[in-house]
């Protein structure tokens, strides 16, 4: 049937409206997104004269969608009249639902494709109302005066079913397939579903926790998910907020919910009230890091270089973030139950001492969970979701999702700013190195704390953005929303990859495989959210590796001198090391020097050159020098405490460790005795010792960087992470074995060669520490054997598949171009008929063996 009969018909239906088809329409009719619903036969019905459409045995797929255009959606439309509808859907705040298909049209992402309409129409399908405080939806039944004329049920065959994509039997079907068998029968259905549900619950962004802990005190929890509404979407994708990766129990994981424990929480009122608050049985969080923790000298590891260091900070703002209450209410000594517990300081402190005493540093406590902490316990929330998700960069919620990402192009918005591709900020507000509010808008932002925490940002930013215009080029098909998803997909593998075969081996050492045993696929048994001990204490490991100064290195792998420093008021200036450094305590807040001095190139070459500090001690640039009156290290030891935290001696006991009865029993792990007679000397009593410090002292393992203690509450998380993740990237569920191959190649050196500009070699471990030359070692990445000559280019070259016009023959041809030795990738089904069939033909499989030569970043 011809695209004007279509369009004959869709009038002839509401004949009283005169409906003009956009460009959207003629995409809709030709793209296929509806699985060829425009092959439409014309016929009659005998009995009731009406005009319907039929598409041979599945005329019942055409009634949603001819419904949907007969209804007016925007999506087909350029004007149209009001449509009839009994039921508006509204809240109390007067946020409405303004037509009964609403919630189809944006489970079909008209939200996004029709936004101007839809948003103003569709405001709750759309999550365009405030999710705070308000939650409860009220149901306004009215008859509304429509200039269309009503659609006769006698128009169709019969009645209307759900697209199969939304169809809960045909998607429960789907899950039981491999990830090749899933994908294949969700596109032979035209059951790919792009969008989350995001009109059946409450959707919580960044700023509804803020709102929440203001105006509550406390963390309500994440709306519970019905996956079953939304199935086939959960077949193939994450949602933002973690929900639904666990099918049974939809919040395991999720962002908005409580950390879980290990051990039983230790509370002086057995409720809320921190150990020590009132007992005064330890000493002060400040008086145990400058008797214990802190130290000026710097112990490295020989071996890693600071990108480990670095990665690391990434990888804890990716799996948690501590919901907090509002730090505006407590003063400096202010002790406020529940919400304010200031670190006592001793009036002869050399750094925070005053004359008059009482001397504190501020701190303000966690939020705890909505309903607890009053009959029960007191919990703590995770705002982020626990999974190695890539979720520092894409954000831990749909709405806030949508601020970062370009939804035409379905790529991560960014900034290009002095020749420099960076995460979004205001350019206008930046007007010079000296005057520039360069406030980078990221999935977590706390990335801007730290400048060198931004570069590894960018680059998964970048990593994005490349593989989206890859997976175009080869998919040009893909609607920009499955470009995306799929980029974000293959980023959070990445993560994996990196995480369990690069950093986690060198921070746990010789038992690296006895703590994590290999995987043996998902557990839905295990609940993968993040352990209270394990982001309170354990992973704060890294503050320990933070080192007084960042070097920076050219493209020729000299170091350079820094432009001149420009401290903050309340920053410590250090004059002892040479301008060529980047002073840690100047790199803090202070973004614009990636702006003006190099991007992040400079300071990422100097951290594959400098040695990776042993975290045993903290480095005085943050316990003395730190922004403000803040000691980093005190604030850990104040928030295990804050958050009830059993003590170091409950978990060696836990991790099978020898239950310490004196000091002299911690000399297996804590080797130096004076540093035993300080901690006697301070806590007294054995069973008194703070999770932090005793798993931070504790001497490293062979080949490790933390010691048992901390190695066991770190494999446990991990361990949870991966066996309790349906997407872990292992699951066969996700990628196919060929994308797997692929993917398990992928390293942290690989990363940085596709993102950084004039970046020639680096070594093959991305963390190896390498000496600053004229070059940078790298050996290649070699291109693997095809079984099956179906693949997707991941390389360093934009150009390595590239397309051709022959105009003078009209022949079309795609090459390969080998000349760089790019990387090859199979990480996505290719759709697209002319590069497969092309790639089929002229493609010949490695069989195994090595391609020549090597790739030079």
């Amino acid at each position: 049937m011809q695209f004007h009969s279509v369009a004959h018909h869709l009038g002839a239906a509401v004949p009283s409206t005169r409906c003009h088809l956009n460009v959207t329409a003629v995409n809709l009719l030709y793209s296929g997104t509806f699985n060829a619903i425009w092959l439409f036969q014309k016929s009659s019905s005998s009995q009731s004269g009406h005009t319907y459409l039929n598409r041979g045995n599945d005329e019942n797929e055409a009634y949603p969608f001819v419904n949907l255009l007969t209804n007016c959606s925007f999506s087909a439309f350029s004007s149209c009249r009001e449509p009839v509808t009994r039921n508006f859907r509204c809240k109390a705040n007067n946020c409405c639902d303004h037509h009964e298909w609403c919630e189809f049209w944006a489970g079909i992402g008209e939200c996004d494709t029709n936004a101007s309409w839809m948003k103003l129409n569709c405001m709750i399908s759309c999550t365009g109302c405030l999710s705070f405080p308000d939650n409860q939806t009220q149901f306004i039944n009215q008859r509304v005066q429509s200039f269309a004329r009503p659609i006769s049920a006698n128009m169709f065959m019969n009645p209307m079913r759900p697209r199969r994509g939304h169809d809960p039997e045909f998607c429960e079907q789907v899950m039981r397939l491999n990830a090749s068998e899933r994908l294949a029968k969700l596109a032979e259905n035209g059951a790919i579903v792009l969008f989350e549900d995001a009109t059946s619950r409450r959707l919580t962004s960044a700023r509804d926790m803020v709102t929440s802990n203001q105006q509550l005190g406390c963390q309500r929890e994440q709306d519970g998910a019905n996956c079953r509404r939304n199935l086939c979407f959960h077949a193939l994708y994450r949602t933002m907020d973690g929900t639904c990766n666990n099918l049974r129990n939809p919040l395991w994981g999720a962002a908005g919910t409580a950390f879980q424990r290990i051990l039983p929480p230790v509370y002086e009122d057995g409720i809320g009230s921190p150990v020590s608050s009132h007992t005064k049985d330890r000493p002060s969080a400040r008086e145990a890091t400058r008797f214990l923790l802190s130290s000026p000298q710097l112990v490295t590891s020989g071996k890693w270089n600071m990108l480990l260091m670095q990665f690391g900070q990434f990888i804890v703002h990716d799996t948690s973030r501590t919901s907090l209450l509002p730090s505006d209410r407590c003063g400096s000594c202010m002790e406020i139950p529940g919400r304010c517990f200031p670190i006592k300081v001793e009036n002869f402190d050399p750094r925070f001492g005053c004359a008059r005493p009482p001397c504190c540093l501020f701190f303000t406590r966690s939020s705890p969970l909505c309903g607890t902490g009053q009959s029960s316990s007191r919990e703590q929330v995770n705002e982020n979701t626990a999974f190695l998700d890539g979720s520092a960069v894409y954000s831990s919620s749909l709405p806030d999702s949508l601020r970062l990402k370009e939804p035409k192009i379905g790529t991560m918005r960014f900034t290009f700013f002095n020749n420099h591709v960076v995460p979004p900020f205001n350019d206008k507000a930046c007007f010079g190195p000296n005057n520039c509010n360069a406030n980078f808008d990221i999935g977590d932002n706390r990335a801007t704390i730290f400048i060198a925490l931004v570069a590894v940002h960018t680059l998964f930013i970048r990593e994005h953005n490349r593989l989206t215009e890859e997976l175009r080029f080869i998919n040009p098909t893909w609607p920009p929303e499955r470009l995306f998803l799929e980029s974000r997909k293959i980023i959070g593998a990445m993560i994996q990859v990196i995480t369990y075969k690069e950093w986690l081996p060198k921070i746990l050492g010789v038992r690296y495989h006895s703590l994590i045993p290999p995987y043996t696929g998902y557990d839905a048994t295990v609940n993968p959210s993040i352990i209270n001990e394990f982001t309170t204490a354990a992973m704060r490991f890294g503050h320990g590796m933070i080192t007084e100064f960042y070097e920076r290195v050219d493209d020729r792998g000299n170091s350079i001198p820094s432009a001149k420093m420009r401290w903050g008021d309340f920053l410590h200036s250090i004059r002892n090391f040479p301008l060529k450094f980047l002073v840690v305590i100047g790199g803090v807040l202070k973004p614009a020097k990636l702006l003006f001095e190099g991007g992040v190139e400079p300071l990422l070459r100097g951290l594959l050159t400098m040695e990776v500090k042993r975290p045993q001690r903290v480095t005085t640039s943050v316990t003395e020098n730190m922004f403000g009156s803040t000691d980093l290290a005190s604030t850990n030891v104040q928030r295990g405490r804050d958050h009830g935290l059993a003590s170091y001696n409950h978990f060696r006991q836990y991790c099978g460790l020898k239950r310490a009865q004196n000091f002299d029993d911690l000399s297996n792990e804590i080797l130096d005795p004076n540093l035993r007679n300080n901690l006697q000397q301070g806590f007294r009593d054995v069973d008194n010792i703070d999770l932090y410090v005793g798993g931070l002292l504790e001497d490293p393992v062979i080949d490790g960087l933390v010691g048992p203690t901390f190695g066991c509450l770190i494999s446990e998380q991990f361990r949870r992470l991966r066996d309790g993740d349906r997407f872990w990237y292992q699951n066969p569920e996700i990628f196919s074995p060929q994308q797997l191959e692929e993917l398990e190649k992928f390293t942290i050196a690989r990363l940085m060669c596709n993102n950084m500009k004039n970046l020639n070699k680096v070594p093959r471990d991305g963390s190896t520490i390498c000496a600053i030359s004229s070059s940078f070692r790298l050996t290649s990445l070699q291109t693997a054997a095809h079984s099956q000559p179906l693949f997707h280019y991941l390389g360093s070259g934009a150009s390595a598949l590239t397309d051709a016009h022959d105009r003078a023959s009209g022949t079309r041809t795609v090459r390969l171009d080998l000349s760089t030795n790019s990387l090859l990738l199979r990480l996505l089904p290719v759709e697209n008929a002319l590069v497969r069939d092309l790639a089929t033909k002229y493609l010949t499989p490695v069989d195994g063996r090595e391609e020549p030569g090597g790739i030079d970043g």
